[in-house]
């Protein structure tokens, strides 16, 4: 039989041709890529969590501080076992914007109230910010506050006596306290981990760049408080460094108050100078900030 040859006009062509692309256009798109946020959750206390506990790990647009925050990804943890807690929270590479501000939110909740909060946003992904962080969860009242932990709650007041300068100071630096939420921090831990050894653990807290707040807890064996240092910048320049045992006060960059574990002046101020500086821009080198 002989084969019969079609031929097709020039309208007949083009449609036959947009059917094919429409039929290549209309196949399944592969997966859509994801990338993951990571980490641990601990908190201070010792109370166990029930097995109805749920963790609630959110990834939220932190960009417009006066509006509400946009969620970009969720991640719920039923019967997540007790502390530390590790968790993976996947999210859409695309829906990230570079020139946003992004934040972790995360609450451990035993229905109907939340038992454990994040006491700030946990700034991630953009302006430097990691996609691998160690949250500290504060323990939260039935009238839904945070409750300070038990170590720094009312252990640091102000003595009647206190210099004014040094008041001041203490004064800013709460207001610093009041909105850490409003600025990116970053965490290192510091030190090779031992069984039953907590490392050294530097968190840094900034806004354009530089610092506002820098916390170092010094290495201790697990179960124990372990000692912290706080040291509050105003407009990148170091002011107030309070410790367990000491209170100084910078002004224009010097040292020109040294005070005890009490907060009453000692004479000791120009010999501490140099190895608190030393010591601080050791502790700024790890986060690349000179």
């Amino acid at each position: 039989m002989p084969v019969s040859t079609i031929r097709l006009g020039p309208i007949a062509l083009l449609a036959a041709t947009i059917a094919v692309l429409a039929v290549g256009c209309a196949q399944p798109k592969g997966p859509r890529a994801s990338a993951n946020l990571t980490g641990t959750i601990t908190y201070r206390e010792h109370i166990p969590l029930p097995p109805d506990a749920r963790v609630e790990v959110q990834l939220v647009d932190a960009t417009d501080e006066n509006a509400p925050s946009p969620l970009v990804a969720e991640r719920l943890i039923d019967e997540p076992g007790q502390v530390p807690i590790a968790f993976s929270l996947s999210y859409d590479p695309a829906s990230i914007r570079a020139n946003h501000t992004y934040a972790l939110r995360v609450r451990i909740r035993v229905d109907p109230d939340i038992w454990f909060a994040s006491p700030f946003d946990v700034r991630v992904l953009t302006a430097g910010n990691p996609a691998q962080v160690e949250l500290q969860l504060e323990r939260v009242s039935a009238s839904g506050a945070i409750v300070p932990a038990a170590s720094s709650r009312g252990t640091d007041p102000d003595p009647p006596d206190l210099d004014l300068r040094a008041k001041s100071a203490r004064d800013d630096a709460r207001a610093i306290d009041s909105r850490l939420d409003r600025f990116d921090m970053r965490e290192v831990t510091d030190g090779p981990e031992r069984t039953g050894f907590e490392p050294r653990r530097l968190r840094l807290w900034v806004r354009d760049d530089q610092p506002v707040k820098l916390t170092v807890t010094g290495a201790s064996q697990a179960g124990r408080t372990a000692t912290a240092s706080s040291y509050y910048f105003r407009d990148g320049q170091l002011f107030w460094v309070r410790t367990p045992s000491s209170g100084y006060l910078f002004e224009g960059g010097a040292l020109t108050l040294s005070l005890d574990a009490h907060l009453r002046p000692t004479s000791n101020a120009q010999t501490e100078q140099a190895q608190l500086q030393t010591e601080l821009r050791s502790a700024l080198a790890e986060f690349g900030v000179e």
